[in-house]
């Protein structure tokens, strides 16, 4: 009797391991700031989501951004992870002249972003990950969609995490008069787990800007900018903190040509520095 009584319990602890180790390996896990692993929250998930950035550095002129969005998460299934956010941007700018000229400052509210996320093959239970991200928003001045592929490949024992997003973002954006604007995104990052609740990631992106939609075939190629930094990122469930810096790279280019885009290699019209603080909790 005692034997199989210790069998028994044996047994039923390997069962409630096991069921503990999917329920983790299907939770959500975000190491980036920029960039989006293949993980979504599991079936009934819920998640709350507060990301503030500071943006600042600009050729020719002092500027500073600060964004805040809000965003809550929902897995409609295993498979699918569905999201709405809502944003607020303010900025302030002062251009470098003379004689001097104003500063000038304003605030925007950046509208309703939805999101879907299906994952087609989960990292942990196949060779790779896969996923199909879409994004629409629609704001005062900007209505468009973001469409993107993750793909995603751990390495030792699922402590090294290196992901990949290519895609591209289409719509029309306000500017006293609405035009077509497209861009072409490419996203890489590598984050390694270097405690249970530590981790540390580097994150590379791209963005190849066009004037005019690429799905009519009236795109007209603009300029080029890239950015590297690092994210720190601290797990204690129910919370997550991540907080991260990217460097604009000086390899921008303009195949335009045209004056005042470009100083130095960096595009002058974007950001030098990206500071960004995240704060997460799961609701479930």
């Amino acid at each position: 009797m005692f034997c199989a009584n210790s069998t028994f319990k044996t047994a039923l602890g390997g069962l409630v391991f096991l069921c503990a180790l999917a329920n983790a390996a299907q939770a959500e896990d975000q190491p980036f700031l920029s960039l989006d692993a293949t993980d979504i929250e599991p079936a009934s998930g819920r998640e709350l989501e507060q990301n503030f950035g500071w943006n600042t550095g600009m050729s020719h002129r002092a500027f500073s951004e600060f964004e805040g969005e809000t965003e809550f998460e929902y897995g409609w299934s295993d498979k699918l992870k569905l999201a709405a956010a809502t944003s607020f941007a303010w900025d302030y700018n002062h251009d470098h002249t003379f004689p001097p000229s104003p500063s000038s400052s304003g605030s925007a509210w950046g509208g309703i972003k939805g999101e879907a996320v299906y994952q087609a093959l989960n990292v942990y239970f196949d060779p790779v990950g896969l996923a199909v991200l879409v994004a629409p928003t629609i704001a005062p001045n900007y209505r468009g969609v973001e469409a993107k592929l993750l793909l995603q490949k751990n390495f030792i024992n699922d402590r090294l995490r290196f992901v990949v997003n290519a895609g591209g973002e289409f719509g029309s954006e306000k500017d006293g008069a609405w035009s077509d604007a497209s861009a072409l995104t490419f996203d890489a990052g590598l984050a390694y787990n270097v405690t249970w609740e530590w981790s540390a990631a580097l994150e590379f992106n791209a963005e190849h800007d066009f004037s005019g939609l690429m799905l009519n075939g009236r795109a007209v190629p603009e300029a080029t900018s890239y950015y590297f930094g690092a994210t720190i990122q601290y797990v204690a469930h129910p919370w997550t903190a991540s907080v991260g810096v990217q460097l604009q790279l000086p390899w921008a280019n303009d195949p335009t040509h045209t004056a005042g885009t470009l100083d130095g290699g960096y595009l002058a019209e974007a950001e030098r520095t990206r500071v960004a603080l995240r704060v997460t909790r799961d609701l479930y």
